[in-house]
């Protein structure tokens, strides 16, 4: 059986990784499936069976490579995102690639990760998948938001001032607008290893091909828009509440952190006008930005309680305010899985989905009262909030066998070459 290496940023935690394991164990019976998760202070390596993961070697991170071959304490060394290549990290992903006899690299992220992988695996004649799971690739702050929090499409403006900063382990970066040239080609040169490339929507891919214009390294050939699949079971009950002004209006916004990345100062904007508290918000998640003075706050949860806590709040809407253009976004997908209208962003793929499915409304995140008063126009108009549940009742949700299927096409393309 042939095997084949997922690399991640982290290997056991996150919606990447929870993504990736809906693939692992869809591809778990054509392939002997290994993950690599970088994390802050190793590598590990990980097989996975059954639906299980089983650390198999854990490479301790060191500044030195004599000193990790000699077995020796070193200096925890500092990932370092400007370090494009690294001796260190060469030498690991040659003896994962040599020492597990690698067929197929699907790289799914590589924050804390050099860019040497691509390189040592094309001299190994490993092909490689890379997948765009946000805008990484296009800027280290990989959510494209300037100084001041607005969307920038990737086109830097002319000032010195640094963008918004996702992660403080992206700190080294100063002047950053000043490091894009020099990053985009570092990546570019990383890119030319890459055997095919793939994203999860036409607006990500545009975005790409927009950005990186030499033909002969990603094009419409080599670059394939897989969205993600979801496995959910059958709703046979209504979860939501019909939205009307004569009860509070119940919006829930949820996400493993509330934000400001995902919209908590627009939830504040938007109840800051709600004087005669029309709208109540329910928050699921880690809450951030003092959220909980702007609603009822149900705590954390774990994939599998979804339903019910939705069950217990009955909202009328889900609300999806991020203020960074989302690749995908799952939470649109997990709120139309159980029946809910979206009162989603105005960006990006969020946007992009609502109306393609006309699954919801698109607020405008940029003016809060307009979207305040969107929303009670919604409630009063029940003919219209019934068309939006009628056609997501009609949706066809991809699964993820469905997504695992398109793969494994690509996987068997590039070993069959």
């Amino acid at each position: 059986m042939k095997r084949i290496l997922y690399v991640l940023h982290s290997g056991v935690t996150g919606g990447t990784f929870l993504t990736n394991k809906d693939l692992m164990k869809n591809v778990e019976s054509d392939y002997e499936v290994f993950l690599l998760g970088a994390e802050r202070d190793s590598f590990n390596l990980y097989s996975f069976k059954d639906g299980d993961l089983k650390r198999v070697e854990k490479y301790p991170r060191s500044s030195t490579l004599s000193s990790e071959v000699n077995g020796s304490k070193s200096n925890f060394h500092r990932w370092n995102l400007k370090e494009f290549h690294n001796s260190w990290l060469t030498y690991i992903y040659f003896d994962i690639l040599i020492n597990y006899k690698i067929d197929i690299v699907h790289i799914r992220h590589l924050i804390n990760h050099s860019f040497d992988l691509p390189q040592v695996a094309r001299k190994l004649k490993i092909p490689v998948v890379l997948s765009m799971h946000d805008f990484y690739f296009i800027c280290p702050f990989y959510v494209l938001l300037d100084e001041n929090q607005k969307y920038c499409g990737g086109k830097c403006s002319d000032n010195d001032e640094n963008c918004y900063m996702p992660m403080k382990s992206l700190d080294d970066v100063k002047s950053s607008k000043k490091f894009i040239p020099i990053w985009r080609e570092n990546v570019l040169e990383m890119f030319s290893y890459i055997d095919m490339f793939v994203t999860t929507s036409n607006i990500v891919k545009d975005l790409f091909l927009d950005i990186y214009t030499d033909r002969n390294i990603i094009n419409d050939e080599n670059f394939f828009v897989i969205e993600h699949g979801r496995d959910f079971a059958p709703v046979n009950e209504d979860y939501f509440e019909l939205p009307s002004l004569d009860k509070p209006i119940k919006i829930l916004t949820f996400a493993n952190n509330l934000n400001v990345m995902k919209g908590s100062q627009i939830i504040k904007n938007i109840k800051n006008h709600d004087k005669d508290d029309y709208i109540e918000f329910h928050f699921l998640g880690k809450i951030f930005d003092n959220l909980e003075e702007y609603g009822i706050s149900h705590g954390t949860f774990e994939r599998d309680e979804f339903y019910k806590k939705v069950k217990e709040i009955r909202p009328s809407f889900v609300g999806i305010f991020s203020i960074w253009p989302e690749t995908f976004c799952h939470t649109l997908t997990e709120a139309w899985s159980c029946n809910i209208p979206v009162l989603g962003s105005n960006i990006g793929v969020i946007e992009d989905r609502i109306r393609k499915y006309d699954g919801g409304w698109i607020i405008d995140i940029y003016d809060s009262k307009k979207t305040y008063d969107m929303i009670l126009n919604i409630s009063r108009d029940k003919d219209a909030y019934y068309n939006v549940l009628n056609n997501i009742k009609n949706m066809k949700l991809k699964t993820t066998k469905e997504m695992s299927a398109e793969y494994l096409e690509i996987y068997e393309g590039l070993l069959n070459r």
